[in-house]
């Protein structure tokens, strides 16, 4: 069946009203599975758009009545757990060929937006994180100021919450903060109980994402290419992690 055809039998299909099955029917209709999706991102698609908490085991059990319908696909994929998912009407070797053009970024995508690290960084990053979410494996000049932005409000946030915020003030400017860079340098030093707020192996790593973050902001001439931002990635995930263990 066409994909037009298989969204219109989705339509059709009686359903409990109000139960999380329609949260599944909502997606297929808006395209959402027109492209290979991973359990996380359905997770956050639902969340955006409904508000509403869906568990990964609830995705199995839930998306069932859609493939038993042949309605959606499951892919499976070496090196990742899980499934990816799919409308039916797209070929497994056309699924797949998508899966591989975009795996390194699929990869980033579930440690960066994980439960685990969302949920330290809590509201104060909701805005940025869902920025983020939109834009990053898309555009690479908002993905690099997102992350920079990200950065800069965590080390700030991490030393308030330790009452030590004033050590990032600029004594030279009024009611002005340091540089990023500075504040790494000092994130580096400052310690909690005998732990600095950021490693000084991961401090040096992540000034790549600064000068990324500074080219996006401030260099009218220049792009930022997201092939330049990936393999920053593991440095800023880890920075992200440590900072957010001070929160």
């Amino acid at each position: 069946m066409s994909g037009k055809t298989l969204k219109e039998k989705a339509k059709n299909l009686q359903l409990q009203k109000g139960s999380k099955y329609e949260f599944i029917r909502t997606l297929i209709c808006r395209d959402f599975f027109d492209s290979p999706k991973t359990t996380q991102k359905l997770i956050d698609e639902v969340r955006e758009i409904f508000g509403k908490k869906l568990k990964t085991i609830e995705v199995q059990t839930y998306i069932k009545k859609f493939m038993g319908e042949e309605i959606i696909r499951a892919i499976r994929i070496d090196g990742f757990r899980g499934n990816f998912w799919v409308l039916a009407s797209i070929s497994k070797e056309k699924a797949l060929q998508m899966i591989r053009k975009n795996k390194k970024i699929i990869a980033i995508e579930e440690e960066l937006f994980s439960d685990k690290l969302i949920k330290r960084l809590g509201s104060d990053f909701s805005v940025e994180i869902n920025d983020l979410k939109h834009n990053f494996g898309i555009s690479g000049n908002c993905t690099a100021f997102l992350l920079r932005k990200i950065l800069e409000k965590l080390i700030y946030i991490a030393f308030s919450k330790n009452s030590i915020e004033t050590k990032l003030e600029d004594k030279s400017k009024l009611s002005g903060l340091v540089g990023l860079e500075t504040m790494i340098n000092l994130a580096s030093s400052e310690k909690i109980h005998g732990v600095p707020f950021l490693m000084p192996k991961t401090a040096k790593e992540i000034k790549g994402i600064k000068f990324l973050g500074d080219v996006s902001a401030h260099n009218p001439l220049t792009n930022v290419d997201m092939k330049t931002i990936i393999p920053q990635m593991p440095y800023i995930i880890t920075a992200y992690e440590e900072l957010s263990k001070k929160l």
